[in-house]
Parts: structure tokens; sequence; C-alpha cells
């Protein structure tokens, strides 16, 4: 049976989005692109928010260091307790095409303003 929960596929979409930023190989000028799309965005989930504004935070423009400075990251911004497999390992049935995904994330929003 489909689920008629809104918030559940939103919250499924915020997911792909950070396990994109996060694993995800984009050149620097790209990610930054991508990552601004989603400045304004009001995250349901406190983790994915914490997450992605982590990422955001972490000054390398190298995607391996980013994922590796990661965890840290986050403890110092106090969230200690995140479940960094559900985050590092992509989602195998959506490819992480990232613009698509945040513009169909991004849709529903103007209903949430």
């Amino acid at each position: 049976m489909p689920d008629r929960d809104p918030s559940n596929s939103i919250l499924a979409l915020e997911r792909h989005i950070v396990q994109a930023f996060c694993v995800g190989e984009y050149p620097p000028d790209d990610w930054d692109i991508l990552a601004s799309q989603l400045a304004e965005y009001r995250w349901l989930d406190p983790d994915h928010k914490v997450v992605f504004e982590a990422l955001r935070a972490i000054k390398s423009r190298d995607p391996k260091t980013r994922r590796d400075e990661l965890p840290a990251q986050v403890t110092r911004m106090g969230f200690p307790d995140v479940d960094w497999k559900a985050y590092f390992e992509p989602h195998q049935e959506l490819a992480p095409d990232l613009g698509d995904l945040i513009r169909r994330l991004k849709a529903p929003t103007l209903d949430r303003s």
C-alpha cells in the first residue's frame, strides 16, 4: 500500500540529498551551487539539518576531506550520536542526481511556508 503521509516522502528525499552530499564526488563549484540552493530550506529531520550544516561548515572543498571531518564537526556542534551508516551508504534505488532531488524536495515547501 502506498504511503499517504507526505512528510515521509519528504524525509526520504532529505535523507537521499544529505547522503548524496556526503558520498557524492561533485566538483567544488557544483557542490557550492547545489548546497546554496538549500541554504534557506527548513529541514524536517533535525539530524539531516545538522549533517548538512556541518558539511557546509567544513572549509575543505575536497569531498574525501569533508567526509573524514564530518563526524568530528557534527560532534563539535553538539550532536555526537548521529547514525553515520545512514549517510555514508548511498541509497541504491535512487541515483544521486542532486539537482533533481533538490528541486523535488523544494517543490512541496511552497505549501509549508
